[in-house]
């Protein structure tokens, strides 16, 4: 009997306390990253939106040169 009752108190379980300090810790954590990842793609985002700005621009004057073209009779 004192065999069984051993092997039991081995087989405790994580404390409630325990398991929140590790999800809290996680949390810490991801919510570090997700910073550092944001900080590092601004940069990124800014400089796909000016290309997509010249684009847009370059789009814009090729279409104003056709329209004129055609209006002149080409």
């Amino acid at each position: 009997m004192r065999r069984i009752t051993k092997q039991c108190k081995n087989l405790r379980g994580f404390t409630l306390v325990e398991i929140l300090l590790v999800v809290g810790i996680i949390v810490i954590l991801a919510g570090a990253v997700a910073l550092g990842v944001n900080d590092m793609l601004d940069p990124a985002r800014r400089a796909q939106s000016s290309v997509r700005a010249q684009r847009t621009a370059q789009s814009v004057s090729i279409s104003a040169s056709e329209q004129h073209l055609m209006n002149i009779g080409f």
